[in-house]
């Protein structure tokens, strides 16, 4: 668990929490059915990624420099290591400052870094105005990339996420049409989206992470499906990474889940007793990319394409 509090010229400006590691048919017929639609902008070229180690990474520009993000619609706000600061020579804001918490309660605090130009591919990317540039917080934490590419900037687009085939397009606002079926996020503050989901037959929320390897149930979630304690000791252990830390958590293989019109079956995933108050669960890219995933932040929306077997 990450918090990201920034500081504007000094001054504490709220908490931003994020829970971390451990086709192109279909495409066609989205993008196709959007292209009638007035003011839809055209598709971008792909962007590709690399999926290595479970996570999704993009290649970004900062400043003409190129920097690995890893693409984490679970994350609140976007970040940089304190390593890619250095070896990329980027420039610290004089006036902003964040104050991170890794896992653990460690907290460390650093100068924001000012990007005055970033693309992801074709794409300009922002926080507020389209000609602004980046303030990204500092962390000294190992996150197996540069930084993290957050819903700050994400949630201007719309993503088109084909992990299977290695590449990502990347859109302008728009809504995905009536027509295509979907599922109906909610938004958790800023940037969060929320999906319900059916899990052994329990209506649960869960939180849309692209940046968690694996998906996982917390103790909101256990409670729910009626998993004791002692229950959770019948289950094998495993390593769950996060951001500032790595801790243990327990692996537990369920009937089904369901996302809208898609069915997962026997889905394995972790379980940890930490306190979430807002969701169940949350949905990694061990779930999320197996299939194509469009998914639309003005609109909303999700899609899933056919799940992979087993």
């Amino acid at each position: 668990m990450m918090d990201a509090m920034p500081a504007n010229r000094g001054e504490n400006a709220g908490a931003l929490p994020h829970i971390a590691h451990t086709a192109i048919g279909r495409r066609a017929v989205l993008l196709g059915s959007l292209a009638g639609i007035a003011a839809a902008p055209a598709p971008n070229a792909a962007i590709p990624i690399d999926t290595s180690n479970g996570l999704c990474r993009v290649s970004v520009s900062l400043d003409g420099k190129m920097a690995a993000f890893i693409l984490d619609t679970g994350a609140e706000t976007s970040l940089l290591t304190r390593d890619a600061v250095a070896r990329l020579g980027l420039r610290p804001d004089g006036w902003v400052a964040t104050t991170v918490r890794g896992a653990g309660g460690r907290l460390e605090r650093h100068s924001n870094i000012d990007v005055a130009s970033a693309r992801l591919g074709a794409v300009p990317l922002f926080q507020r105005q389209p000609a602004d540039g980046l303030s990204l917080p500092v962390t000294s934490a190992a996150i197996d990339a540069d930084g993290l590419l957050g819903g700050d900037i994400l949630h201007h687009f719309t993503l088109d996420l084909d992990v299977p085939g290695k590449q990502l397009f990347l859109g302008a606002p728009f809504v995905i049409p009536p027509s295509t079926p979907t599922v109906k996020l909610l938004l958790l503050r800023r940037s969060l989206l929320l999906a319900p989901v059916r899990l052994d037959g329990h209506a649960l929320l869960a939180l849309v992470d692209t940046g968690a390897s694996a998906s996982l149930i917390n103790a909101r979630g256990l409670y729910r499906l009626g998993i004791t304690p002692s229950a959770l000791t019948q289950d094998r252990q495993a390593a769950l990474h996060a951001i500032g830390g790595v801790s243990m958590a327990r692996l537990h293989r369920f009937s089904e889940l369901r996302i809208g019109t898609l069915a997962v079956p026997s889905p394995v995933m972790l379980e940890d007793d930490v306190p979430e108050a807002a969701f169940d669960l949350l949905l990694g890219l061990d779930i999320l990319g197996r299939q194509n995933m469009f998914l639309s932040y003005p609109g909303l929306t999700l899609s899933l394409g056919p799940a992979a077997s087993l």
